[in-house]
């Protein structure tokens, strides 16, 4: 039973939240972006024990911006889990029997699910905050009769085990008896009669042997034994001394993990490697826990999901990246935060859940899979699914029509034709329709994951993007930054060189999809113009395009024929003549500017790293920017701003 949504309203930062959640889902985002709470909030919904507490939340936990805002004047905490089948018949007879009362099942595509909302929030008539679990319809509204009993969520409790790794890991901790993971395996270990009796037969010759090593132990025990005497305590038996812990489990108690260093043949405690290797430890102590305990211990079907805060704690790169490619080995859901880069290269786009604060509240965004709209129900529109099946779905319950993948032109006509003169239908339509054009296909996807991986982990934790066509307008457009006195990095700039990471109508898609901020820079020549038809194919207004996409001055021009006009003529002739490269036209001849830039285009990158050089040595300054490419620096690093 696995988790697939997280609904959040008003828990502190996250005002209003929706999070599609898969078996590895990775939060990226900058700090005080909420990671954290959606983290603790689902910690608050799925407890150990709902006894004992009358509200789970603090004061704090509600969301509030003025000085005069309270829990009392808060539209209240609402936290939504739902729970559902991947496909028809997934979950087990046992746990459909057990949770038969708050099991909901969807008539059209035969998938159970189970949705539990807490809420939190200030009764005026009770005059005290009320807070309440409740298991919902499909609709969203509380389930009455039955599926309103108190007992449901015990129930529900036994086959959701929730388990929470700050960032704060302490190995001391985690492996000492009163752990959650270490201890419990320890307190359960199973040791028959007969061998408990060996064991005790065999410590205590152990014990008596080092007590008996050394007289002087003995003055000691004898000296100690006054205190009988003196207290009178009548038990006849003298003082011992236990060198050695004499049961099984005060043994085990004290026991510890050692781990031979590298290059010795030393066995180190745990405690005494280095904090990256105690973090690794811990998350696999875990996985441990799930194996040895949790599914012996609990229902048969109980689901573990592992909320970890910043896996790559303390790790160097290449185990961060490791680390990543082998969380499969977690057999368990996992919700991950994370501020790595090199953690971040690792995951598929589909995995990560970017937030980002806006002003008091923060916004997650993700690459949609599938995109939703309200309309009516009619008969139509029903065989209008069936018979495109493979892209479009209905849910009778909540009057919802999906769409997996870009709506074409004909669907969208064929179902404008089903609602026929309804206005308020055909609004919601096209709103789904130009939605859809932020879909991603899977080609699109493998060519990200394949081509972008180098600069994934950068890309995401920027506040906009740069995109160029190669890597000379990668180094000259940060280059000619530096000269304007506007720090790309400092702004949270990512320049992306897209035709060596992939295609640039799927940068543009998955900015899109992140909502991050985006201009770019091409030749406008026949090569550019295959670049900006991907770009326009992504659904933008005639108005975004004439703002976002700019393609080089005047027809036909690429970078080394704009920058030769632009300027940096001398320059060229200069780094020629240093490789000993002729020119057969002279400056006052037609073409002789051509002839130049076709010479530089032999090998574009070591000219553009020479030109850069060149200034440098020269001391340029932003009088050498060309207008153009300042422009479009500037305009960038506003959207910032």
């Amino acid at each position: 039973m696995k988790l697939r949504e997280i609904i959040v309203k008003n828990f502190r930062c996250l005002v209003d939240v929706v999070i599609p959640i898969s078996d590895t889902t990775v939060l990226a985002g900058e700090n005080n972006s909420g990671k954290t709470a959606l983290l603790e909030a689902l910690g608050i919904a799925l407890p150990r024990s709902t006894v004992g507490r009358r509200t789970p939340f603090n004061e704090y936990d509600y969301h509030m911006v003025k000085t005069s805002d309270s829990p009392q004047t808060s539209e209240g905490i609402v936290i939504e889990l739902w729970f559902r089948e991947d496909a028809p018949d997934e979950w087990p007879n046992s746990l459909i029997q057990a949770l038969n009362d708050i099991i909901q099942t969807d008539p059209v595509m035969d998938l159970d699910s189970i949705g539990l909302r807490l809420s939190s929030k200030y009764d005026g008539t009770a005059k005290e905050i009320v807070t309440k679990w409740e298991f919902l319809a499909l609709d969203g509204q509380p389930l009455g009769g039955k599926g309103a009993s108190p007992g449901n969520l015990i129930k529900f409790l036994l086959y959701i085990r929730l388990f929470y790794l700050s960032a704060l890991r302490d190995s001391d901790d985690e492996f000492s008896p009163r752990s959650q993971f270490w201890g419990r395996i320890l307190r359960d270990l199973k040791i028959s009669e007969e061998l408990k009796k060996t064991l005790t037969e065999e410590l205590t010759t152990i014990n008596d042997a080092l007590l008996t090593a050394d007289p002087r132990i003995e003055q000691v025990r004898a000296s100690l034994d006054k205190v009988q005497k003196i207290m009178v305590m009548g038990t006849g038996q003298k003082t011992s001394i236990q060198a050695l812990p004499l049961k099984p489990w005060d043994l085990m108690s004290k026991s510890q993990v050692v781990i031979k260093a590298r290059g010795t043949e030393i066995d180190l405690p745990l405690a005494r490697h280095g904090q990256g290797m105690q973090s690794l430890a811990i998350l696999f102590l875990f996985q441990s826990y799930i194996d040895v305990l949790l599914k012996p211990s609990f229902q048969p079907d109980t689901e573990a999901i592992l909320a970890l805060e910043e896996p790559e704690a303390h790790l160097h790169p290449q185990a961060t990246r490791a680390l990543a490619t082998n969380l499969s080995e977690v057999k368990s859901q996992k919700i991950i935060s994370s501020h790595s880069p090199y953690f971040i290269q690792e995951i598929p786009f589909t995995q990560i859940r970017l937030l980002r604060r806006d002003g008091s509240s923060s916004k997650v965004f993700y690459v949609k899979r599938f995109f939703t709209g309200k309309v009516p129900e009619t008969q139509e529109l029903l065989d209008f699914c069936t018979n495109n099946a493979s892209k479009f779905a209905y849910h009778t319950g909540t009057s919802t029509l999906s769409v997996s993948g870009r709506m074409e032109k004909k669907e969208y006509r064929d179902l404008l034709t089903i609602y026929s003169g309804q206005i308020e239908v055909h609004t919601e339509l096209k709103r789904l329709r130009d939605e859809s054009r932020l879909y991603l296909s899977d080609n699109d996807l493998a060519d990200l994951h394949t081509y972008a991986k180098r600069i994934r982990g950068e890309i995401l934790f920027a506040c906009a993007w740069l995109l160029c066509e190669g890597q000379s307008e990668y180094l000259l457009l940060r280059y000619l930054a530096e000269l304007l006195g506007k720090s790309l990095d400092q702004a949270g700039v990512a320049v992306i060189d897209f035709q060596n990471n992939g295609s640039p109508g799927a940068f543009v898609g998955l900015a899109r999809a992140f909502e991050i901020p985006w201009i770019m820079v091409c030749d406008n020549d026949d090569e550019g113009n295959k670049f900006i038809k991907q770009v326009k194919d992504r659904g933008l207004t005639d108005e975004e395009i004439n703002e976002l996409i700019r393609p080089l001055p005047k027809k036909g021009v690429d970078l080394e024929l704009f920058l030769v006009k632009n300027g940096f003529a001398l320059e060229y002739r200069q780094i020629l003549a240093e490789r000993n490269v002729s020119l057969s036209k002279k400056e006052a001849e037609v073409g002789f500017k051509d002839e130049i830039a076709s010479r530089i285009k032999t090998d574009k990158i070591g000219y553009t790293i020479a030109l850069i050089k060149k200034l440098r040595s020269a001391g340029a300054d932003e009088s050498r920017v060309p207008e153009f490419l300042g422009t479009a620096i500037k305009d960038i690093i506003a959207k910032v701003v």
